[in-house]
């Protein structure tokens, strides 16, 4: 059962990046959005994959560590 949840979260995965690619794709194309937005926007983005990475990585710790 354990390798379907994976298999689901990495299909899920997949289509929500490829989703959101596009998505940014177009939305930095666009140049009547001020550069300003975009940049504001980029940094958004790199906070929370900053975020998300140290969160995962601290409970890779926890797991580690309970086992």
């Amino acid at each position: 059962m354990k390798i379907l949840n994976i298999l689901g979260v990495g299909v899920l995965s997949t289509g929500v990046l490829m989703i959101a690619g596009f998505g940014l794709y177009k939305f930095f194309e666009d140049s009547e959005i001020p550069l300003v937005i975009k940049g504001g926007f980029t940094i958004i983005i790199l906070g929370v994959i900053i975020i998300l990475v140290s969160l995962i990585r601290e409970r890779l710790k926890e797991m580690k560590s309970s086992n």
